[in-house]
């Protein structure tokens, strides 16, 4: 009856050993997709603080742009507005203009804002701005890449790396602008709010 019982222990101590042993060769797996996690997490945060750089631009040329409208109107007529008016006035136009400016706004025909702000440099600050979120869009698809290319063949099949494929070509494939702005917009919400892999 004792040599049962030592048979049951050391088969159970011989499957807890084999269950260490296995999983200890899986944490290296797991180190490296931590790695990949953390570098993957750095490309997603450089992306996203690059973003954020142009839309400080876009917010900054507007109220740039409006504080010019604003104080040529009172120029104009020969008003004086209080300070609140003023700063509520140069906030509405602001953000009135940064929405013109946004690439996935439309853009068909004249907006009445747009003939108004013309007169201010709007056009140039359009085609500056689009020039700029072009230029972005390609770098993050080649950051994308290059950061899918420099992982080893066995991450690379892994899905984080498929899902970044995925979000670089469809950001490369959108057929314009707004597109692109559009499908930035899906990757970033994806991997921000829905916990994307």
């Amino acid at each position: 009856m004792a040599g049962v019982f030592i048979h049951k222990y050391f088969a159970a101590l011989l499957m807890v050993i084999s269950l260490v042993c296995t999983y200890a060769d899986d944490t290296k797996d797991l180190e490296i997709d931590m790695e990949t996690l953390a570098s993957r997490n750095k490309l997603l945060n450089d992306m996203f603080e690059d973003s954020l750089a142009i839309n400080s631009y876009v917010f900054a040329r507007s109220e740039e742009m409006c504080q010019k409208l604003i104080h040529a109107r009172i120029h104009k007529y020969e008003t004086s507005i209080e300070p609140e008016t003023r700063a509520w006035m140069l906030s509405d136009c602001t953000i009135r203009v940064v929405e013109r400016l946004d690439p996935s706004a439309s853009r068909r025909g004249n907006h009445p804002d747009d003939i108004l702000l013309r007169e201010y440099g709007f056009d140039e600050i359009r085609k500056i701005v689009d020039q700029k979120h072009e230029d972005f869009y390609k770098e993050i698809v080649q950051r994308i890449d290059n950061y899918v290319n420099g992982l080893t063949p066995e991450q690379q099949r892994k899905k984080t790396a498929r899902n970044l494929k995925k979000w670089s070509r469809k950001i490369k494939n959108a057929r314009n602008l707004s597109k692109k702005v559009i499908a930035f917009g899906k990757c970033m919400r994806f991997y921000y709010f829905e916990r994307g892999v």
